[in-house]
């Protein structure tokens, strides 16, 4: 419930909060003045607006560090940042490989974006850059400062000007020039030759079921790209930030390489840890992703790094198409990518907190401190005075099913229909405003804003 009072906070909420490196939440009082949390207090607060939500879980607000949302141009910054807030996402990182053929590789292109996300972003936006295959990289340091949160690139082409394969001399004279910024260089990780040769192979054979998709881009593809990726971080100094890995062996490279001295860190996403390659036997194309789902074995295994901390964070990998694009007779042809960003929070809590796998503070870790720490986001992901009011109402007891008719995306679809998860997001709040509640969106395009690294 809640009251207005003349008191000097603009809002006090009382709740069970998730504090910094506590095990569990305790009941208290958090008090937020012009957008900030200005107090954290065990005794009553009073305010302007007084917020009590009984037992219900005081989150930091979710930071999901890999989304891309102009791959599907029915999507775009307001649909995604829509669909993000309701599920309790306060900040997102875009990825730069816009549509159409809009690469984020100047900084006139990182600055015109940022304009965008003043405009159309509904909760906070940081960006990723990007380079071209070839031509000079002066970009690189002024995309740095332009407040650019990282680069991304591949190792695999997905299209020639859009989202190219950058070559091996070209990623160590661009590591240089990026470990000079200090800002991670994220990389999809999978071996070219292996998979294009695999998949011709397929076609010829006639091995087209969605299942073959999978199987034509072996684990070999990614673990050896990884290790490439981790000496070219080596050699250069560079901070390598590995994205989506889909098997064990890519976070025991990341950490044998940690051991090392090299700057590097690992991300999953929510598609491995919940699905295995059977759900594109079950569901065809909406199932499609690159790299692709793998074997019980490999997400045991995840879910064993998770625990023990060889994972640093937990993304959505947000990249949506309609199914008219996903569900085709022959699977190569299938557009790879799933929506994800309105359900990273609430299925991660469900699957790890609820199932016990993970505690609460391990929870926040891989979707809150973690990603802001990472990229360098000082004032999200905890709730700590001086940080932005970015939180989360939350019930850890609610039971619930995900409906492709609730959810926020243009598309419409996703691969978890169907799923039961416990724990559900009530109320959404960006640096004190809400901008969800009642299975509402209640905030609008332009009440988010750009987020640069400090």
């Amino acid at each position: 419930m809640s009251m207005d009072t003349n008191e000097p906070f603009d809002l006090a909420v009382k709740g069970r909060l998730a504090l910094p490196g506590a095990s569990t939440a305790s009941t208290g009082w958090m008090g937020i003045q012009n957008g900030r949390i200005a107090t954290i207090s065990g005794e009553p607060l009073k305010a302007k607006k007084i917020l009590d939500v009984g037992s219900h879980l005081v989150l930091p607000g979710f930071v999901d560090a890999h989304v891309h949302c102009r791959s599907c141009l029915d999507e775009g910054i307001t649909a995604t940042t829509t669909a993000a807030a309701a599920g309790g996402t306060t900040t997102l990182i875009d990825m730069p490989f816009d549509k159409p053929d809009r690469p984020v590789n100047t900084s006139a292109r990182l600055r015109t974006k940022i304009s965008d996300i003043a405009q159309e972003a509904v909760i906070d936006v940081g960006l990723y850059a990007t380079f071209p295959a070839r031509g000079p990289l002066d970009e690189i340091a002024a995309m740095n400062e332009a407040g650019a949160a990282g680069y991304k690139v591949s190792t695999i082409e997905v299209d020639p000007v859009r989202f190219p394969r950058i070559p091996d001399g070209r990623f160590v004279e661009a590591f240089q020039e990026i470990a000079r910024t200090g800002r991670p260089v994220a990389a999809h990780q999978e071996n070219q030759e292996i998979i294009f040769s695999e998949a011709e192979r397929f076609i010829a054979d006639g091995r087209t079921a969605p299942i073959d998709h999978a199987l034509s881009r072996p684990a070999v593809a990614e673990a050896e790209a990884a290790g490439r990726l981790l000496e070219f971080a080596y050699w250069t100094g560079a901070h390598l930030h590995m994205v989506h890995g889909t098997i064990p062996r890519t976070f025991d490279l990341i950490n044998w390489n940690r051991s090392q001295g090299v700057k590097a860190s690992g991300e999953t996403c929510l598609q491995y840890l919940l699905l295995t390659q059977d759900a594109l036997t079950k569901m065809g194309g909406r199932a499609k992703c690159n790299p692709p789902l793998r074997t019980q074995e490999d997400v045991d295994g995840l879910w064993e790094r998770i625990v023990d901390g060889r994972i640093d964070i937990v993304t959505s990998d947000h990249s949506p198409y309609p199914l008219s694009r996903k569900e085709t007779a022959n699977i190569f042809d299938a557009y790879a990518g799933i929506p994800g960003a309105e359900t990273l929070g609430a299925l991660l809590y469900s699957a790890g907190v609820s199932e016990g796998r993970i505690g609460l503070n391990r929870f926040l870790e891989l979707v809150c401190s973690g990603p802001a720490d990472l990229f360098g986001f000082a004032h999200k992901g905890r709730l700590a005075p001086g940080m932005d009011a970015d939180f989360v109402i939350f019930d850890p007891d609610a039971t619930w099913q995900v409906d492709d008719a609730r959810l926020h995306y243009k598309v419409g679809v996703s691969p978890y229909q169907g799923m039961t998860v416990t724990g559900q997001v009530e109320s959404t709040w960006l640096r004190g405003s809400c901008v969800f509640e009642n299975d509402l969106v209640t905030g609008a395009a332009g009440g988010g804003q750009f987020v640069r690294p400090e």
